[in-house]
C-alpha cells in the first residue's frame, strides 16, 4: 500500500509538470521517488534551510539548503517564449557544502523567463564521500539528469530540443561546467552551451577554492582525480559553447578560474565568451551594481547568435 501511495504520487507530480502553464512554474522530483527499501531502516537526515539576512533577491529572499535528499526541478515556463525557445537548467553555488536556492536560482528563473527562456532550477544532491576518489558525484548525476528532462519534455513546454543549456553559479558553475563536459549526445544528457558565473573551475593550484575541491574530491585527492573534474584539464574539441564571466575583485573565487579555461577552450578550438567585469566581487547573482549586472544582456545577445 505504501509503495503503490509513493508511485501514485510521484506520478502525479510528474503529469502536472508536464502540463505547467506558461508564465506558470511547478516543483517536481527529478526522478520517480520509492519507497524505502528496508523496513526500520534509519531515516535520512533532514533537509535543512537557513533563512539568511541580507543580499536578498526581488521576493525578500534568501535561503540555503542542506542535506538534499530528493534533487528536484522547478520549472517556469514564459508568458510568450522567445529566444528561439531556448531553455536552461539553474544550478546555484554554494561551495558544494548548501545551496543558495534564491539568489542563484529562483530570481535567476524568474528574471530570464520574463525574457522568454524555459528556466529550471535544480535543487541538486551535495558531493558524499564515497565518490571522492571514483564515479560521478551525485550533484552531476543529478545536472546530467537535469538536462535529460528538459530534453523529454521539450515538446510538452515547447524548448527547441537543440536549444537547451546549462548555467550554474561559483561552485554551482563548475557543476554546469563538468554536466557541459560530461554530458553525452547519445543520452540526451549533453547541454547546447553552457554559461558559468565566477565559476570554480580549478581543482589544483593557488587559485583554487579550496573548500569546493575538499567538499567534492575530498582531502587528498589523487592527481587523477583531480585531472577528471578539474575543467580546463578537460578540454577537447567538440564541446559546446561557453558563455563565462568573472569579477576583476573576486576574493572567493580568483579570476584566472575564468582565464585559464577560457584559454583552455580557445585552444581546442571551442567556442567561447569571456566577460570580465570589473566589480561585483563574487556571488553578485543578476548583479550587485551597474557593471556586475550587464551580464545579463551580454549573455542574451550571445544567446541569440548562437546557430
Amino acid at each position: 500500500m505504501k509503495l503503490t501511495l509513493v508511485l501514485l504520487i510521484s506520478t502525479a507530480s510528474m503529469l502536472r509538470a508536464q502540463t505547467i502553464a506558461p508564465g506558470d512554474h511547478a516543483e517536481f522530483p527529478l526522478r520517480p521517488l520509492q519507497a524505502k527499501a528496508v523496513k526500520g531502516a534509519p531515516a535520512p537526515e533532514a533537509e535543512k534551510v537557513t533563512f539568511r539576512i541580507g543580499n536578498y533577491d526581488d521576493l525578500g529572499l534568501n535561503r540555503t539548503i542542506e542535506n538534499i535528499q530528493t534533487p528536484t526541478l522547478t520549472v517556469y515556463r514564459p508568458e510568450k517564449a522567445a529566444h528561439r525557445n531556448a531553455a536552461m537548467v539553474v544550478c546555484p553555488g554554494g561551495g558544494y557544502a548548501m545551496e543558495v536556492i534564491d539568489r542563484e536560482g529562483h530570481a535567476i528563473a524568474r528574471y530570464f523567463a520574463a525574457k522568454g527562456l524555459t528556466m529550471a532550477v535544480l535543487k541538486y544532491r551535495l558531493p558524499k564521500a564515497d565518490t571522492f576518489e571514483k564515479g560521478l558525484p551525485d550533484s552531476q548525476q543529478d545536472a546530467l539528469e537535469a538536462i535529460r528532462v528538459l530534453r523529454r519534455h521539450a515538446s510538452d513546454w515547447q524548448i527547441d530540443p537543440q536549444r537547451i543549456g546549462i548555467i550554474g553559479f561559483s561552485a554551482g558553475g563548475h557543476l554546469a561546467g563538468s554536466t557541459a563536459m560530461l554530458g553525452e549526445a547519445a543520452d540526451g544528457s549533453r547541454p547546447d552551451f553552457a554559461v558559468l558565473m565566477y565559476a570554480v573551475t580549478l581543482m589544483h593550484g593557488e587559485s583554487m577554492h579550496a573548500g569546493s575541491r575538499e567538499r567534492l574530491l575530498g582531502p587528498a585527492p589523487s592527481e587523477a582525480r583531480i585531472a577528471e573534474l578539474s575543467l580546463e584539464k578537460r578540454a577537447r574539441p567538440g564541446l559546446p559553447s561557453f558563455f563565462l564571466c568573472h569579477a576583476t575583485n573576486d576574493k572567493v573565487v580568483p579570476l584566472p578560474n575564468a582565464e585559464l579555461l577560457a584559454e583552455a577552450l580557445r585552444k581546442v578550438n571551442v567556442p567561447v565568451e569571456l566577460l570580465i567585469v570589473n566589480s561585483g566581487g563574487h556571488g553578485f547573482a543578476l548583479g550587485r551594481d551597474e557593471e556586475s549586472a550587464r551580464w545579463k544582456d551580454k549573455f542574451l545577445i550571445w544567446l541569440d547568435a548562437l546557430p
